[in-house]
């Protein structure tokens, strides 16, 4: 099993429900390989905790598995020869077990259940509607199934009003996918978080003693490799008229960000493709940017960092890849790679740096709004808000993936400053902060602005890292 990085604050969470000793209802989902199940996992130790993952087979097959593996759990001589014929049955056994103690019930891949069992959810709400809720039952229903366990929430749902709490489960960020790669340089963790995101079922698999490369192109760019139609199982497993979304995405990722462009690259008409960019938003592998402050017109992006390589490079090299050309290939994506889709990551990584500066009381300044702006062909790559003076105080920053010396810093500071004039706001004060690659000497500053490398995220990540 690999190694398990991070996620305090979603143990917490987890623990703070189990403290509370009074019935929960619970929902956890995201994305697949996103770590739901090593999360839970993780925080099982030492707790009476019952866990069952739900297949798509027959409803009749799933309770009888049930059965034997919950009877295994309790030591239920009986229930092992008499299986449950019904999730009445399961919930009713449950709730005479909670009334006299703390004790755990997870159903892993919970849509497959509902999928087989149509008037499942129907059941959990009457039962614990009339029994479940006045017992110690901790129940956690995780799902896979975005589209599903969204669906869960909604007012239509019969467990509306019911869960006692949500997790959307995301992927790491920058700072702890280094924690996957120490023996890496930090550029190359850069460079990973660039192709797999902070994915934990993708990071798993990689080889910290190959180089980057080579994982890249054992795991996705070889025929047959494992990730090699990734994009495609995620969007199959969710979505109907997967071509019309792998249009857009693939779009998107190859530089449209704009409502008509991504119509114009993707061939599907403006009047259609506002239902596309929306269910692709609430599934979060696309996001919809605006400017932190002012107004200007919506940018978007491919959130998911694999969909924004997978779409970018292996459409339109599928052949070579089916080829067997996965060095040719890997020739043609570096070049490309480098200067266009890692200058994006540092600018996502900047946002992550400024959050863990603020955590540790280095920043100067508590960010209650962050993101980027622009206006009139002037851009800031963040622009980060402290409301809670009057006026705001402010941060603004530039992410520059180069080595920058001491005369190319000034040149970015100085223009960061002129373009910081016309943010459409008053501040009490404001900070100007850079970030690059590295540094080649040692830059002159102002009290006010702060230079930071690749030193100084390896320095934060020892922090997530431990």
């Amino acid at each position: 099993m690999g190694e398990f990085v991070d996620r305090r604050e979603e143990l917490r969470w987890l623990d703070e429900h189990w403290g509370s000793n009074r019935a929960e209802l619970l929902l956890v989902y995201g994305r697949r390989r996103v770590g739901k199940t090593r999360l839970v996992w993780e925080w099982m130790r030492g707790k009476r905790v019952f866990y069952f993952v739900a297949e798509e087979v027959p409803e009749q097959r799933l309770l009888e598995r049930l059965s034997r593996e919950l009877a295994e759990f309790t030591g239920d001589e009986l229930l092992a020869e008499r299986p449950f014929t019904s999730w009445r049955q399961v919930f009713l056994y449950l709730a005479n077990i909670a009334r006299s103690e703390r004790i755990g019930f997870v159903i892993d891949e919970f849509q497959y259940a509902a999928t087989t069992s149509p008037g499942l959810l129907s059941t959990l709400q009457a039962i614990w509607d009339t029994r479940l809720s006045n017992t110690r039952a901790y129940m956690l229903l995780m799902g896979s199934l975005v589209s599903f366990t969204e669906g869960v929430l909604s007012a239509r749902s019969p467990l509306y009003g019911r869960l006692t709490g949500v997790m959307k489960l995301q992927p790491l960020g920058p700072l702890e996918t280094r924690c996957f790669v120490p023996g890496w340089s930090p550029g190359d963790a850069i460079r990973l978080y660039t192709v797999f995101g902070g994915v934990p079922g993708y990071l798993a698999e990689i080889d910290p003693g190959q180089g980057l490369w080579s994982n890249v192109e054992k795991l996705v760019l070889r025929p047959n490799a494992r990730f090699l139609d990734e994009a495609r199982y995620l969007l199959r497993e969710e979505l109907r008229e997967v071509t019309r979304y792998y249009a857009v995405l693939e779009a998107i990722a190859s530089g449209a960000t704009s409502y008509g462009e991504i119509a114009s690259e993707s061939g599907i008409p403006g009047e259609s493709l506002s239902k596309y960019l929306r269910i692709l938003e609430e599934m979060g592998l696309v996001k919809r940017i605006y400017p932190v402050v002012g107004r200007a017109r919506a940018r978007y992006v491919v959130a998911d960092h694999f969909l924004r390589f997978w779409f970018r490079y292996v459409p339109r090299h599928r052949a070579a890849i089916e080829l067997g050309l996965s060095e040719k290939v890997l020739e043609a994506i570096r070049r490309d790679f480098e200067a266009s889709l890692v200058p994006l990551t540092w600018e996502e990584t900047l946002g992550h740096i400024v959050l863990a500066l603020a955590r540790r009381g280095e920043l100067g300044l508590v960010p209650t709004k962050m993101g980027p702006w622009w206006h009139r062909g002037m851009e800031i790559d963040l622009v980060a808000l402290d409301e809670t003076t009057k006026p705001p105080r402010v941060l603004v920053a530039e992410a520059k993936w180069s080595t920058v010396d001491p005369s190319e810093a000034r040149h970015i500071l100085d223009k960061l400053r002129a373009k910081a004039q016309h943010l459409p706001l008053e501040a009490s004060e404001t900070r100007y902060l850079l970030l690059a690659r590295e540094t080649k000497g040692a830059p002159k500053l102002l009290e006010n602005e702060t230079i930071l490398t690749l030193r100084d995220y390896d320095e934060l990540s020892k922090d997530t890292c431990g």
